[in-house]
């Protein structure tokens, strides 16, 4: 049985992601140590709040360097949820312009153009460009949004997934063995499930 790993640095919401991962079968531990680490085959970074403050409780956790090597020497399956994934941009401009771990490049940019409401809160179709578990390039599905600031021109990291609001920012996005969700897969029902589990499938 594959075990996931939930990284546990107080800043994420992780009893939803606990329940999905359940549901299809997956074991789960939080990790909050790099011993953690070694006891899991898949890792989550969750992330809920501003980016600088989980940004801060990242960097307090002491893990950074052990999800790099875990990520980019290993070379094992990490996802990214929300502001998990807005944290591996090279920066945001959330309240301030803040550096990221830098590991998909790119930034973190407000939304609202065109007139839009933000946050972006509710369902909303992602149109794959690549791809990934059981979705096929030019599928489409919706999943459950819930930010205000979205991930534009990873340059370390390809695309695999494109949502609008106001504006066409990255849904989904996949560098090796690292992938990115802006949506929440947790609370996105069938949708949801379908890709934790293409995330389940990945192996290093």
């Amino acid at each position: 049985m594959t075990k996931v790993g939930i990284i546990d640095y107080r800043a994420g919401n992780i009893r939803s992601i606990i329940n999905a991962f359940d549901y299809i079968g997956c074991d789960t531990v939080l990790v909050t140590d790099e011993a953690g680490l070694s006891e899991v085959s898949h890792v989550i970074l969750p992330g809920v709040g501003a980016f600088a403050f989980c940004m801060d409780r990242l960097q307090a956790s002491g893990l950074i360097p052990a999800l790099e090597h875990w990520a980019f020497v290993a070379q094992k399956p990490l996802l990214g949820i929300c502001v998990g994934m807005q944290l591996m941009a090279a920066m945001s401009r959330e309240l301030g312009q803040h550096n990221g771990l830098n590991w998909l490049g790119g930034k973190v940019l407000p939304l609202g153009e065109g007139g839009v409401r933000v946050p972006h809160v509710g369902w909303n179709d992602v149109c794959f460009t690549e791809q990934f578990g059981g979705f096929a390039p030019g599928a489409s599905a919706d999943f459950y949004f819930d930010h205000s600031f979205a991930f534009f021109a990873p340059d370390k990291g390809q695309v695999v997934g494109e949502c609008e609001h106001g504006v066409r920012f990255s849904a989904i996005v996949r560098r090796a063995n690292v992938v990115a969700a802006q949506f929440h897969p947790e609370k996105s029902q069938d949708a949801g499930l379908k890709f934790l589990e293409g995330f389940v499938g990945m192996s290093s």
